[in-house]
């Protein structure tokens, strides 16, 4: 196999499009362009795999989009093929990210803890950072909870499963180098990050949310399970809109 046609090489090349198509969507301020990706993304995986796809992650994924469609119906919407097609992808491959690890012991205290210390803390420090720019005003609203869900489903499952899924794709059923590892978990941050600039991109609020958010939330998905990265995302967000009022 030649160089330019290595894994590595083929990962590298998609992650350079991905993040150039987050700083175009940031600069031409079009989030539809994401949509576009991944009704295609989705469309692919759900045809090419479908003798993978189980009932149980169809299941799964109704139900995560009802809950998501509450707070934003287009959003919750991408949300099922989003995950089916993700848990079709790699169902069967040497690293692949789950829900969640049934057979593992004390997998529901490990992740509630992994929610609750993660979340926690970078909430707080979520609140540190925004505490210059917004004026503390505790409320609390239902809303506010179906919001936080919405962002820790739609964000996670698009922007951080499928698109591992898609680096899967990519490199083959191989278990990642470093190298790969790397640009694995570059694919899994920066695109996340990039949307949640509008305009204009700050490079140090870019490193701050990549190091500070995208990385452990990556890292949650890979060395524990998705349901620990999407509650920890959605207490996050949760934690902000309760301080701020909004």
């Amino acid at each position: 196999m030649s160089k330019s046609n290595s894994p590595t090489a083929r990962l590298a090349l998609l992650a350079f499009c991905l993040i150039g198509l987050g700083f175009l969507t940031v600069i031409l301020n079009l989030m539809v362009l994401w949509f576009v990706l991944f009704a295609v993304l989705c469309g692919y995986f759900l045809f090419r795999y479908r003798n993978q796809i189980r009932r149980q992650d169809c299941i799964l994924g109704l139900v995560f989009a009802s809950i998501a469609m509450i707070s934003h119906p287009l959003m919750g919407f991408f949300v099922l093929p989003g995950y089916v097609a993700s848990a079709a992808r790699m169902r069967d491959i040497p690293q692949p990210i789950v829900l969640y690890h049934p057979g593992k012991k004390n997998e529901l205290w490990k992740t509630m803890g992994w929610i609750l210390a993660a979340g926690s803390c970078l909430g707080v420090f979520n609140l540190w950072l925004g505490s210059s720019q917004l004026t503390i005003a505790p409320s609390f609203q239902l809303k506010f909870l179906f919001d936080a869900l919405r962002a820790g489903l739609f964000e996670e499952i698009l922007f951080r499963t499928l698109l591992y899924a898609l680096c899967i794709e990519v490199m083959g059923k191989i278990k990642p180098n470093p190298a790969q590892t790397a640009l694995c978990l570059l694919i899994m941050i920066l695109p996340h990050v990039l949307i949640h600039f509008s305009g204009t991109i700050e490079i140090g609020s870019l490193i701050v949310m990549s190091v500070a958010f995208g990385l452990p939330f990556a890292l949650l998905q890979w060395k524990v399970n998705l349901s620990a990265a999407i509650g920890a995302h959605a207490l996050v967000d949760l934690i902000r809109f309760i301080v701020f009022g909004a």
